[in-house]
C-alpha cells in the first residue's frame, strides 16, 4: 500500500466519522492515544468508523457528550484495533454497541467483556453457540466431550460456565456445568 492509498483510508475513517455529530471529542481522543496504531491498521479503523455510520440511532448526541462514554469509546477502540481474529472483531462490535446503548455506562461490563473475548479461542466461542442459556442445573453441554474438554474448562476459567463439583459416580466424560449470569450476556453478543 502506497502513501497516497493510506491518506485516502485515513480521510476516509475521518470522514465518516466527522460526519457524525458530536464524535470529536471521543474520536480526538483516540487519535491523540493510538495514532500511530491507527495508522498501522487502517482497515479495521475503517471497520469501526463505518460500524458507527451505519448504527446511527445508537449514537445520540447525550450519549456522545458523556465521559462514561467517551472512555468506553477509546478503550474500545484499542481494543479492537489491536485484535486479530476478525469473529472477534465482530463481537466487539456488537459489545460495544450494547455498552452505548446501556443506561447505566459504568455499570456495564464492557472491559471484563473485551478481556474474557481475548482469552477464549475460536473453538471455545464455538462450542459457546451450543449452550442452552435456559438450562438451570447442571448438566453436559455438548456431544463429542472427549475431545472438547479443554474447551469447556477454558470456558469455566472466564467465568462463562460454573462446574459441578459434587461427587458423582460411574464415568463422567466431561464435566457438568451450568452457565453463570455474566455468560448469558456473553452469549447474547455471539448471536447478534
Amino acid at each position: 500500500m502506497n502513501k497516497k492509498d493510506i491518506q485516502i483510508i485515513k480521510d476516509s475513517a475521518d470522514a465518516i466519522i466527522s460526519n457524525t455529530p458530536v464524535f470529536g471529542i471521543a474520536w480526538g481522543l483516540s487519535k491523540a492515544l493510538f495514532g500511530a496504531g491507527m495508522k498501522l491498521r487502517q482497515e479495521r479503523v475503517i471497520e469501526w468508523a463505518e460500524m458507527i455510520k451505519d448504527n446511527p440511532g445508537v449514537f445520540a448526541k447525550e450519549i456522545l457528550e458523556t465521559n462514561q462514554f467517551q472512555d468506553g469509546f477509546v478503550f474500545a477502540l484499542e481494543k479492537y484495533i489491536r485484535e486479530r481474529s476478525e469473529v472477534k472483531r465482530k463481537i466487539m462490535k456488537n459489545i460495544f454497541l450494547s455498552f452505548t446503548e446501556a443506561e447505566k455506562k459504568g455499570n456495564f461490563e464492557i472491559e471484563r467483556m473485551y478481556h474474557t473475548l481475548s482469552i477464549l479461542n475460536y473453538d471455545d466461542l464455538m462450542i459457546l453457540k451450543d449452550v442452552d442459556i435456559e438450562q438451570e442445573d447442571f448438566h453436559q453441554i455438548y456431544k463429542n466431550t472427549t475431545e472438547k474438554n479443554e474447551n469447556i474448562y477454558n470456558l469455566i476459567s472466564a467465568g462463562i460456565l460454573t462446574s459441578d463439583y459434587s461427587s458423582r459416580l460411574g464415568p463422567i466424560r466431561a464435566p457438568f456445568v451450568k452457565i453463570t449470569r455474566f455468560g448469558k450476556d456473553f452469549i447474547n453478543y455471539l448471536e447478534k
